[in-house]
């Protein structure tokens, strides 16, 4: 059986193809395990960071339901009800600031937010 040289070079291509498309799912997959490595890998503050943002997003409900109360009662002067609004717009920047530096896992900014504001 005689091949053409056109049928030759048709196959060549396949056998190319197939093997780039091997040789992409490798490098897929070393780059999805690395970045999951590092995903599991965080430095031991930014995982104090986390609990320490879940706590102050706690305190905020908690300014935020005093707020609703006073308002709705109106048992507390304008002053105090400007207080806690500036204390829960303080503790909203700061969480975001620490997601900020939790997410781009930045041990330096994490350590300086738990000697801050750890309890």
């Amino acid at each position: 059986m005689r091949m053409f040289l056109w049928q030759l070079k048709i196959q060549r291509e396949v056998r190319m193809k197939s093997i780039m498309k091997m040789i992409w799912g490798i490098v897929v997959l070393l780059v999805g395990g690395a970045s999951a490595y590092a995903a599991v890998n965080k430095s031991k503050e930014v995982k104090q960071l986390k609990k320490e943002i879940k706590s102050n997003k706690k305190e905020e409900k908690k300014v935020e339901k005093q707020i609703e109360e006073l308002e709705t009662t109106k048992t507390a002067s304008k002053k105090e009800v400007k207080v806690l609004k500036r204390k829960l717009a303080d503790t909203k920047k700061t969480v975001a600031e620490m997601e900020k530096a939790y997410d781009e896992d930045d041990i330096e900014s994490a350590s300086d937010f738990l000697k801050r504001y750890k309890k």
